[in-house]
């Protein structure tokens, strides 16, 4: 009996000895396992780190959270979202410690812009660690997109307090102020934020707050720097064309508005259709007014029916040129549009006698402009100078197409414009010359 019990005793002693070389094995397997998944993570072979930590979790599932969450970041990598959820989810049900486990399953919950999961699973993190001001930055920014605009200033003012250099805290404070309609507030936001870095954005939004707060020229000063850093947005460029309108620089805006909407903007798209109906009007009522008898009797001197001559032979040579390139343009051939030409040429390049001499093929059209630019500079007649500004911002808004993708049609279409504004004023020098004599 008692050498029966000996050896049931040394039976266990063996079974167990085995069974702890087994689990010794398997957590080494394991191990090796885990070690070979980081390395494919490091080389961004995310396909083969999914299956290496997938062979570590089949050893040993219960000692090793970290596979999980190691497979969830390569799964998302490969697109795999909903398996990175389950893994995530997996640590959290078996360890509701596990700190990495939350925190990024609320980065992917803000990802699929699951905002009230990502803002639960935020404030776990915060709770486990209350000194990480990234959880109270991006709770923050989940409350943003669901309109909890104040706890979500105060989540963004508590990562500011962990760390008083995350500007990036500082740029979503200060749209928390801009949506709350504290403009004032959200101007020293932006501005600690670019102390800190420059960013487009940031200047974009500073901008419009100051635009909003009637600091014209300080908004155009932003968006330049916006533009500078992020030359391909057009919201950049209108906001600084509606900046450059509201201080009185019309014919610059212009120019701004024309980039934003060759960029596709549709609120440039609007506000040129707007602009072009109310020069319409105005130029309906500056040929009123100047049909008048004092206005005809005052603008009867000879140096005016010479700068109408002038001015009316300039605008006739500009129809010709942009008739000549825009049918040019629809057989195939290139528009009388130099390449790189700048609007402002020499006068040895481009003077009225010049011009008359040659033929529609060797003249610019960017000559025409500058030319009309020159005598509207001699008079205060309205038509004179709105036609000027007009045709200027068309040149440029061509020159600006040049430089982008821009088909024969679109091309051959402002052409068509430029010499419709300069139709236009050709009837209008017209009917000037009759009241003249």
């Amino acid at each position: 009996m008692h050498r029966q019990i000996q050896l049931t005793r040394a039976l266990a002693l063996g079974i167990l000895a085995v069974l702890c070389f087994s689990q010794r094995s398997l957590a080494q397997r394991a191990e090796a396992w885990f070690s070979e998944g980081l390395k494919h993570l490091e080389r961004e072979e995310y396909a083969s780190a999914v299956l290496a930590f997938s062979r570590a979790i089949e050893q040993d599932s219960l000692n090793l959270p970290d596979a999980f969450v190691k497979r969830g970041f390569a799964r998302l990598r490969l697109g795999d979202t909903l398996g990175a959820l389950q893994d995530y989810s997996t640590v959290i049900k078996s360890n509701r410690n596990y700190l990495d486990a939350y925190y990024y399953r609320a980065m992917l919950h803000l990802a699929m812009k699951d905002y009230a999961r990502a803002i639960a699973d935020f404030s776990a993190v915060i709770f486990l660690k209350p000194q990480f001001p990234e959880a109270f930055y991006y709770r923050a920014l989940a409350k943003v997109q669901l309109r909890e605009l104040n706890e979500a200033k105060s989540d963004a003012t508590f990562a500011l307090e962990q760390n008083a250099t995350f500007a990036e805290a500082y740029s979503l404070r200060g749209l928390c102020n801009v949506l709350l309609g504290n403009d004032t507030l959200a101007i020293s936001d932006f501005t600690q934020a670019l102390r800190l870095r420059p960013h487009p954005d940031d200047y974009y939004e500073r901008g419009m707050a100051r635009l909003r707060l009637n600091r014209s020229l300080e908004a155009m000063l932003d968006f330049d720097n916006a533009i500078a850093l992020k030359k391909d947005e057009p919201k950049f460029y209108y906001a600084r064309g509606l900046a450059k309108r509201d201080v009185g620089m019309r014919s610059e805006a212009f120019s701004d508005f024309l980039m934003a909407r060759a960029q596709g903007y549709e609120d440039a798209e609007r506000y040129l259709k707007l602009y072009g109906e109310s020069e319409e009007k105005r130029r309906e009522d500056s040929l009123r007014i100047y049909g008048t008898r004092e206005i005809v009797v005052e603008a009867n001197a000879p140096e005016f029916e010479k700068f109408v001559k002038e001015t009316r032979s300039v605008t006739q040579r500009g129809i010709s040129v942009a008739e000549f390139a825009s049918e040019q343009l629809s057989a195939g051939f290139a528009p009388v549009v130099l390449p790189n030409a700048s609007i402002e040429m020499s006068p040895n390049e481009c003077n009225r006698v010049l011009i008359q001499t040659r033929r529609p093929s060797q003249v610019p059209i960017q000559c025409i402009a500058q030319l009309l630019r020159e005598q509207a500079a001699k008079t205060n007649d309205a038509v004179v100078k709105d036609a000027a500004l007009q045709l200027t911002a068309l040149v440029r808004e061509m020159d600006i197409a040049r430089q982008m993708p821009l088909s024969a049609l679109e091309m051959r279409t402002r052409l068509l414009e430029a010499r419709q504004i300069l139709k236009r004023l050709n009837e209008y020098l017209a009917e000037k010359q009759k009241s003249l004599r």
